[in-house]
């Protein structure tokens, strides 16, 4: 006869009898906000998925290279774990970059290695440098340890304050990050100011997440072998069209890699992003090809938010373009309310430099720029006077056309 199992109490949400509290850094985080999904947009708004225009994450116009989406339909190992050593990944990379697999790390996107990182070198207590306005997930993977953000903020043009950095070192300040080209301001770090910061001994990041998109796409690789403290963070996302598939890598000192490898799950790149990134190297001048598209794009979007009176755009580096909202002209809410009135998803940025509101675009093809060029042409207008969504797909298909000739030059 079985015996009757001992009641045993289950741990139900916490309540006045009974708590374990979690780390207080943890229960004071702030969330990571990422740009609203197409679906959330959709729900929010009633606006139909298939009518949706999405300019509000950095991603790519343009899908993976062709030849990414042929060997999905050869490839028979699906049950099968991704190679550990991920040799022949590594392989492409060392040849992309110029760096030694051995100094390569892999991870499920960047954001990844951020957090790993972070949790590497940060413990409470210790501080790390950003330069705002900047990637907002630097904040949070600082919170997780524990560790202070300090926040340095970039001068009047946009670049980092070298003296007030300097200024603000300590013996707690372990590490110092910057995005190049920064998100979202879009301009790069001066390989001058890099090495001043290098010559302070902390541990140094460079997010290169859109350095593809750049007038130097080698970015700072080449300084890696150089620099014991130096890191270079890159990403697939943006210039290859993987951002779904979730790959990004580091370059490393190899005594960080190390470490790095020891902390990080096994199996952590999924074998869809082995063949993806594999295929992008082995097919680089179809994908370059795209990523010269966004450029070109880039010039146009930028000429044409210059050209409407309430923005004030900054030339970027990246696949995205930020524009100052002159609110002596028009509010953020009337920007908004007429762009999301033709379904297009923009990144907002409210108070983000001395009570400045912006906004950011990212980089689409020619036939998204005129949409949103006639759709910001409604800005402020009463609702009565706005063309409804689908004489406005009519009107931005039309200035499209006519637009094609002066936009060329």
């Amino acid at each position: 006869m079985l015996e009757k199992s001992p009641s045993v109490r289950i741990l139900q949400a916490p309540n006045d009898e009974f708590h374990i509290p979690v780390r207080p850094e943890i229960a004071r985080l702030a969330p990571y906000i990422p740009g609203e999904s197409s679906q959330e947009f959709s729900k929010r708004t009633g606006f139909p998925l298939e009518a949706l225009l999405k300019l509000n994450c950095n991603e790519s116009p343009y899908g993976p290279v062709a030849a990414f989406q042929r060997q999905l339909q050869n490839y028979t190992f699906y049950q099968q774990y991704p190679d550990t050593q991920s040799y022949q990944l590594k392989t492409a990379l060392a040849a992309y970059t110029g760096v030694h697999e051995h100094a390569i790390v892999l991870g499920h996107g960047s954001m990844e290695l951020i957090t790993l990182l972070w949790s590497l070198f940060l413990s409470p207590g210790d501080e790390i440098i950003s330069c705002p306005p900047t990637f907002s997930l630097y904040a949070t993977a600082a919170a997780l340890c524990g560790a202070q953000l300090v926040s340095v903020r970039r001068r009047a043009d946009y670049e980092i304050d070298t003296r007030a950095i300097l200024a603000s070192l300590n013996p707690s300040t372990k590490m110092i990050v910057v995005c190049s080209p920064n998100n979202p301001t879009g301009n790069l770090l001066a390989q001058e100011d890099l090495l001043t910061l290098l010559d302070t001994g902390r541990i140094v990041v460079v997010d290169e997440a859109y350095i593809e998109f750049s007038t130097r796409p080698a970015g700072y690789a080449h300084l890696v072998g150089r620099y014991e403290n130096l890191v270079v963070l890159r990403s697939f996302s943006k210039w290859a069209g993987l951002a779904g598939l979730r790959i990004g890598y580091g370059l490393f000192p190899e005594w960080i890699a190390s470490y790095l490898r020891r902390m990080q799950n096994p199996f952590e790149v999924n074998v869809l992003g082995h063949i993806a990134v594999i295929e992008t190297l082995a097919h680089l001048e179809e994908a370059m090809e795209k990523v010269q598209r966004v450029i070109e794009e880039r010039g146009r979007l930028y000429r044409m938010l210059a050209q409407q009176p309430f923005l004030d755009p900054i030339p970027s580096q990246g696949n995205f373009v930020l524009a100052r909202i002159l609110t002596e002209q028009v509010a953020l809410p009337q920007i908004r309310k007429a762009v999301e009135a033709d379904g297009i998803l923009l990144r907002y940025f409210p108070n983000l430099l001395d009570g400045q509101d912006f906004l950011r675009v990212t980089v689409g093809l020619p036939e998204h720029t005129a949409r949103l060029r006639s759709a910001l042409a409604h800005v402020g207008l009463p609702s009565a006077e706005c063309l409804t969504s689908n004489s406005l797909h009519w009107r931005f298909l039309e200035e499209f056309l006519c637009d094609l000739n002066s936009w060329a030059t």
